[in-house]
């Protein structure tokens, strides 16, 4: 081969090269037929589309089914949940304050809310799970869900700064019984001694700064600041409106 054929031949490569990188989609696509070629098209802009929806929806709200029976019985396993993510604060990382872990703070979650909180326990999963998640779970109608255990809904109870007490299923804020009217019934009328489980009986300490003490409305069998502790402003993802 001479000199300026093999310059020439190298230089389609290295065009090839640059095009598979900048157009990867387009130049794999000249390997196929035309029918399969727009089929491939049109289920790549399908799930662009829904990416792309699903960024602009969950700016501002998110939709999702109640994992379990721990919020009964306000809300039953399997109900949609709604969820407002604006309601308290803003997250756009990495402008977030090491204080509150959030942007901006428009407000602060009260006695008494539902909110949607990120699992205390869960481990951090990789950036690709995190952004595919919701439109596959989305697309698939909720057959496929990579979010299980991601998020559990709580009612907030204790304030920050605020002493809380349990004593045979009672909760004391401040020393004073807090008069809880979603609760409806303890399904279970044992009492636990505090030896044997934190459910009806936890000693008194005091909320941390930027933290809150959340509990389940089905207090019998639920799963929350008894076990977890008490959970950071940062880990509050929004309020529930809607259930």
């Amino acid at each position: 081969m001479s000199p300026k054929k093999h310059k020439e031949s190298r230089k389609k490569h290295v065009i090839g090269i640059i095009a598979f990188l900048i157009f990867p989609l387009d130049f794999l696509l000249k390997f196929v037929n035309i029918r399969i070629r727009n089929i491939i098209k049109k289920i790549v802009l399908g799930f662009l589309t829904a990416i792309i929806l699903y960024c602009l929806i969950t700016l501002v709200i998110r939709f999702d089914r109640m994992p379990t029976n721990s919020m009964l019985d306000t809300i039953k396993k399997e109900q949609l949940v709604i969820t407002s993510k604006l309601r308290y604060a803003i997250t756009i990382p990495p402008f977030v304050s090491k204080l509150t872990k959030k942007t901006i703070v428009f407000s602060r979650p009260k006695r008494g809310d539902i909110v949607l909180i990120k699992n205390p326990r869960l481990k951090k999963k990789n950036f690709f799970v995190n952004i595919t998640a919701y439109p596959i779970y989305f697309i698939t109608l909720g057959k496929v869900n990579n979010l299980e255990n991601n998020y559990i809904v709580k009612r907030i109870i204790g304030l920050p700064n605020e002493s809380i007490e349990i004593k045979d299923k009672v909760i004391y804020i401040n020393n004073e019984e807090l008069n809880e009217p979603w609760l409806k019934t303890h399904n279970d009328r044992r009492v636990l001694d505090k030896d044997v489980s934190n459910r009806d009986n936890l000693d008194s300490y005091i909320v941390g700064y930027n933290q809150y003490f959340v509990l389940s409305d089905n207090r019998d069998y639920g799963y929350d600041s008894r076990d977890f502790g008490d959970v950071h402003f940062g880990l509050i993802k929004g309020k529930v409106i809607s259930k």
